[in-house]
């Protein structure tokens, strides 16, 4: 009996330590200007930090502003405007021409091979509510999206 638990107590610790680069996808670590937020200076530059590298030729970013009037400072305005990036985020899976709203990337290796996806505008983003999202191929080859929402004031 004491082989058989021996034996169980290691295959259920391989299983546990030995399954972290398994499931390990790009999911984003930290963002500038960060989810939810309301940006009171002008914005050029959405910065997404990557907890691992990402494939940019196989991946997508995008930037709409969302037309709604949200008054941010009711306890709801982020679940409003996140259930509004939600409308625009599953309109993006096919119906949204592509080009619009994209935005180019460029992307370098952070600390421990992390993926920055640097967004920059020619213009600084007029005031309003946005959603930045992304579509990214993982360099473990899994396919991650997922979006981020801020406002900017004047």
């Amino acid at each position: 009996m004491r082989l058989w638990s021996r034996s169980l107590l290691l295959t259920l610790l391989v299983a546990t330590f030995g399954a972290g680069s398994t499931f390990a996808h790009a999911y984003l670590d930290t963002s500038s200007p960060s989810a939810n937020s309301v940006q009171t200076e002008p914005v050029t530059v959405v910065e997404l930090h990557f907890s691992e590298g990402i494939e940019v030729s196989f991946s997508t970013f995008k930037v709409y502003r969302l037309d709604a009037d949200v008054d941010l400072t009711a306890d709801s305005a982020s679940m409003r405007l996140n259930a509004l990036a939600a409308v625009v985020v599953t309109n993006y899976n096919g119906t949204v021409e592509d080009g619009e709203g994209r935005v180019e990337a460029t992307v370098g290796s952070g600390h421990d091979d992390k993926a920055i996806v640097t967004l920059t505008f020619e213009q600084p983003l007029e005031p309003g509510h946005y959603v930045v999202m992304w579509r990214v191929l993982s360099v473990d080859t899994h396919v991650v999206d997922g979006h981020i929402v801020f406002s900017v004031t004047d």
